[in-house]
């Protein structure tokens, strides 16, 4: 991988590498490019594609719907309330 590759990548990733880090992370990345390429040397004959590694499914509880709380439980502990809303500090611009 050429440096010029390397600088690319690295402007797109929005990273800053001195011509020194630039050298030393290339032969990382070089490194890590052949490692990740050993995945093509498994034989994948007779293995089914699948989108787990596990035959688990998710489980969910029904979507029941319950008891509700009135506008008074809900806010019977708030620190800052008025009539029918939570007061919370203001968090956007002034």
């Amino acid at each position: 991988m050429t440096t010029a590759e390397l600088s690319r990548i690295a402007e797109l990733a929005r990273l800053r590498f001195s011509d020194d880090e630039l050298v030393a992370f290339g032969e990382q990345f070089e490194n890590i490019v052949a490692y990740v390429g050993a995945i093509n040397a498994v034989d994948m004959t007779g293995v089914e594609p699948m989108s787990h590694v596990n035959d688990a499914t998710n489980v969910m509880r029904a979507d029941v719907v319950g008891e509700c709380l009135t506008t008074e439980e809900a806010l019977s502990n708030a620190p800052k309330k008025n009539e029918a809303f939570f007061k919370v500090p203001k968090v956007l611009g002034s």
